[in-house]
């Protein structure tokens, strides 16, 4: 490495110590109010938020899946289909 090489090198890494956070800059407030979020406990009852409203849409989806399922057995027993043994699901 060049002396001019090595010159320009510690310049990079005192310019990246200098930038220790990339982004926006975060006012003293922002870090006080993200702090207190995460400390409450507020962040896990978002998630939980997220996650019940997941469920309930994939229950939802499910109930609809089951009700379409029930109706294609049923149909297949009236026109006299023969269901295989793991077909049978009810």
């Amino acid at each position: 490495m060049t002396p001019e090489q090595a010159h320009a090198w510690i310049e990079k890494v005192e310019e990246l110590e200098g930038n220790a956070f990339a982004g926006k800059e975060v006012s003293d407030e922002e870090v006080l109010r993200l702090g207190n979020y995460y400390l409450s406990g507020q962040y896990l009852l978002r998630n939980l938020e997220i996650v019940q409203k997941k469920k309930q849409e994939t229950l939802l989806g499910l109930a609809h899946l089951e009700v379409a399922e029930k109706q294609i057995i049923d149909r297949m027993r009236e026109q006299k289909v023969n269901l295989k043994p793991d077909q049978s699901n009810e």
